[in-house]
């Protein structure tokens, strides 16, 4: 395989993991909306445990997009540290 395959399979790996984390939140926060709205008849707490998963999803999901976004900043960094400490090797 390409470098540039394994690369591209990164980024759909990271935007899986977003949705899976974005999705998963919602779920949680309609099941416990649900299960609240079984005991007392009041469709509102579904309805607002469901924005609040919503809401959880979105800033946990860009949160862990920055944090790879970071690493990923970090990995270059140190590359092309790498890189001029061997061309300054190479041509000293």
């Amino acid at each position: 395989m390409k470098k540039h395959d394994l690369r591209s399979l990164g980024y759909l790996n990271m935007i899986i993991y977003f949705a899976v984390i974005v999705l998963s939140n919602i779920f949680v926060g309609l099941l416990i909306g649900y299960l609240i709205y079984r005991f007392t008849d009041q469709q509102i707490w579904m309805v607002l445990l469901m924005f609040l998963g919503i809401i959880s999803g979105l800033y946990s999901g860009i949160r862990e997009l920055l944090k790879e976004v970071e690493k990923h900043e970090r990995a270059e960094k140190k590359a092309e540290r790498d890189r001029n400490e061997n061309n300054s090797d190479n041509s000293g």
